[in-house]
């Protein structure tokens, strides 16, 4: 019995696809001749054209509402100009709107377009698993075979890892997390693995891949060491500090964490030295240190006292010699209208 949601479109559909699969399996695979004397085969009868649709079955196109339906027809358009990475975003787009499993035979075939076939797997399993009692066993049939047909052009990646909660990436794709529930198919060609998990260093394979075989991958994760190292010159006296702790005196290297780093350099005498440092990953930093000589302690003071009192003092002669010495225009002075008088006079 016929699938009610698929009908003469899902049949049209997977006809694209299988034609297209087919002919590539047969220019896959080599040509073989027929022995002598064999007659040549019969030509295959002309497949059954499918049955009209049901007029109970709701056209595609006609069932969408608002974006969806915008976007299923924006993506039919890009599709006949054979733009198909721009049908295939379109019709994702419509698919997530619409949620209308019908859109999946149409990624699918755009996939199929791109050669894009371990996508396009995915794609019809996705169908398969969310459309459920919508398809009638042809269709189920219809998936397999197409599925079967696509295993010419895809491998298994099987990926164990020494670290679970891992990351598959296939081009930077993700694929699933280790350990992995099943085999991934990924496509022919040169393909880039990569194992990826917070606090362990990547591990990235370049690998080569044939239809129809599998990758098997075992990835050992090592943890990641941000360290860097660190080298302070400084005189040959001078202790130096390192986040607070003395670890040597004129020379010192060491490991050191990435990051920021407290850094001090004092010797008896001089001035001392303070700064931050900035280590990165796999990084060698140098530093040098030249202590300047401290001033001495009080003698700066000491030196402002003398010089200062001896201010003071002349001061004190000069105003005591204009206070008292008599005839001078202080004693002539007046503040306000108070007679001003100095050394007994009126």
């Amino acid at each position: 019995m016929r699938g009610k949601h698929l009908g003469h479109w899902g049949r049209a559909t997977a006809a694209a696809l299988g034609v297209g699969l087919a002919a590539g399996v047969a220019a896959a695979q080599p040509a073989r001749s027929a022995p002598a004397g064999t007659p040549p085969a019969a030509t295959p009868p002309a497949a059954t054209p499918p049955a009209e649709t049901p007029l109970a079955e709701t056209p595609l196109a006609e069932s969408l509402t608002g974006m969806a339906r915008a976007e299923h027809g924006a993506g039919a358009a890009l599709f006949d100009d054979g733009d198909y990475a721009g049908a295939l975003a379109r019709y994702e787009r419509a698919y997530e709107l619409s949620r209308d499993h019908r859109l999946l035979w149409k990624v699918a075939l755009c996939q199929k377009n791109l050669r894009r076939y371990a996508a396009m797997i995915a794609t019809l399993r996705r169908m398969e698993a969310e459309a459920g009692a919508a398809l009638s066993a042809r269709d189920r049939q219809d998936v397999a075979d197409l599925i079967k047909a696509a295993g010419s052009f895809v491998s298994l990646l099987d990926v164990t890892a020494s670290e679970p909660g891992a990351a598959v990436f296939v081009d930077d794709e993700p694929v699933g997390t280790t350990p992995l529930a099943a085999p991934v198919p990924i496509d022919i060609g040169e393909r880039r693995i990569r194992v990826s998990k917070p606090g362990f260093v990547d591990l990235v394979r370049q690998v080569k891949v044939v239809g129809g075989d599998s990758v098997a991958l075992a990835a050992r994760l090592d943890r990641a060491v941000h360290r860097g190292r660190l080298a302070i010159a400084a005189g040959q006296d001078d202790l130096i500090a390192i986040d607070g702790k003395v670890v040597g005196k004129g020379r010192w290297e060491g490991s050191v964490q990435s990051g920021t780093h407290a850094l001090r350099v004092t010797a008896p005498g001089m001035t001392p030295h303070e700064a931050q440092i900035l280590v990165r990953d796999d990084e060698r930093r140098r530093i040098d240190v030249s202590l300047e000589r401290a001033a001495p302690r009080g003698g700066a003071s000491k030196w402002l006292w003398i010089g200062g009192g001896a201010a003071i003092f002349a001061g004190a002669l000069v105003a005591g010699s204009l206070l008292f010495e008599p005839g001078t225009p202080a004693e002539q002075g007046s503040l306000g209208t108070v007679p001003l008088g100095f050394g007994g006079r009126r």
